[in-house]
Parts: C-alpha cells; sequence; structure tokens
C-alpha cells in the first residue's frame, strides 16, 4: 500500500516551510513531505496584486499529484489580504488539479482560532504596516496588537534575527489571547515554546500550521503530538 503523503505549495522565494516539514515530518515516519513552487518573490512579484495565479498554482499541485498526495497545501499567508474567498477558491481549484483535498494556510489558521475560542489576536507580520493591516482585516477575529517589519522582498524574511520577532511577539501579546507570526518565511516555530511560557498564550507560527493542517487531513494520530509539549501550535 502506498505511504500516506502531503503535497505542500510554496512561493519560488521561500527558505522556511522546508525546514518546518523537516522539524515535523521525523514524528511522522510513515508520512512522505512533497514541495512545490509556484512563483513569487515579493510584494506584487510573480502574482497579480489582486489575487491569485491559477494557473501556476494548479500546475505546482498537478505535478504533486504525480506523487499520490493525499492532501495539498498552499503554505502561504497572502490570501488573509486577498480574502477568505480567494483561498477557498485557490483550495478546490488545487484539489481538483491534484485529485486530493485542497487546503490553506489561512483557512487551517481560521479553524485553530476557532478551535482555541480565540477573539483577540496580536499579529507581527512581515510586510510593512499597511500591509499587515491589510491582513489584519482579512481575519475573523480582532487584531489589538499588530507589528509589521517592513520587508517587502519575500526571500529576506528568512533572515530575520529570531530575538526582533521575539520582542515583537511580546509587544502584539499585550491584550491578546494568542500571537500570529504570519508569514510562512519567518523563522518562528524555535521561538514557540519559550514564548508561550513566558506570555502565558498560544503563539502560533502560520508556516508549521500548514504542516500540522495537511497532517490532520490525513488522519494521522494527532495524539502522537502530545510527545513534543507545546512545540507545535495547531490544537
Amino acid at each position: 500500500m502506498p505511504r500516506l503523503a502531503i503535497g505542500t505549495v510554496l512561493p519560488s522565494s521561500n527558505r522556511m516551510v522546508e525546514r518546518v516539514l523537516g522539524t515535523i515530518l521525523p514524528f511522522f515516519p510513515e508520512v512522505d513531505g512533497c514541495v512545490a513552487r509556484i512563483p513569487y518573490w515579493g510584494q506584487g512579484m510573480g502574482q497579480p496584486a489582486d489575487g491569485y495565479d491559477l494557473g501556476s498554482f494548479c500546475e505546482a499541485a498537478r505535478l504533486l499529484g504525480h506523487a499520490g498526495v493525499g492532501v495539498v497545501c498552499w503554505n502561504g499567508t497572502r490570501g488573509a489580504a486577498l480574502g477568505l474567498a480567494q483561498d477557498r477558491a485557490l483550495a478546490a481549484a488545487m484539489g481538483e488539479a491534484a485529485g486530493c483535498t485542497g487546503i490553506t494556510t489561512v483557512m487551517a489558521t481560521i479553524r485553530v482560532l476557532e478551535r482555541l475560542g480565540v477573539g483577540r489576536v496580536g499579529m507581527v507580520a512581515q510586510g510593512p504596516m499597511e500591509e499587515a493591516a491589510a491582513h489584519a482585516a482579512g481575519l475573523p477575529v480582532a487584531v489589538v496588537g499588530l507589528r509589521g517589519l517592513g520587508i517587502r522582498d519575500n526571500a529576506s524574511a528568512s533572515a530575520v534575527e529570531p530575538g526582533t520577532i521575539a520582542g515583537l511577539v511580546r509587544e502584539a501579546a499585550a491584550g491578546a489571547e494568542a500571537v500570529l507570526i504570519w508569514s510562512t518565511n519567518l523563522p518562528g516555530l524555535a521561538l514557540v515554546p519559550a514564548l508561550e511560557a513566558e506570555l502565558g498564550v498560544p503563539v502560533l507560527d502560520s508556516a508549521s500550521i500548514g504542516v500540522w493542517a495537511g497532517l490532520h487531513a490525513l488522519g494521522v494520530d494527532m495524539g502522537r503530538a502530545a510527545q513534543l509539549g507545546r512545540l507545535f501550535t495547531l490544537r
């Protein structure tokens, strides 16, 4: 019987998602991780300003389908600024192209927030504040603490110093019930345990949420995650 596999579609400039896959999947040795890329290397670079180039996504998903993946996930946060309707349409198109379930990081994040009963979140976003505000407006929760790193070149996000991210998470946590590290190219995952212990609220790393959502869609025994403590934050 073929092994289980998750398919991940990520921006061409992303250097973080594969690291996250390499951290999580060893705990699930029966699951393979397959990756494909679509053109995207900065704000407005490689994708239409007002939507997704569905052709590039569907081709990436179609090729992942050749590997027999059981789910395909767009591991990117752009859908919050574009609107959830566009992400739902994208997930459906990718799923049809790959012949399996299609999901997105934004859709998975909303489910996590609902599961946690969170209504107020802090957000640390990659881009300048106007772009961060557009992402915040697309989520069905109140963003009570918003910080933007001012990065327009997506590839540069993976080089942000972890201490910089941690400092902004602390600022964004004031009055929040959870904090989102809102870019799948920011090195946030390793910061989660210490920040959650310090702040007393969930700190949600967007890149890892996409991976966990893929595992959940495959029906993998998620109880195994208990051995990881609070390292990963999909509840």
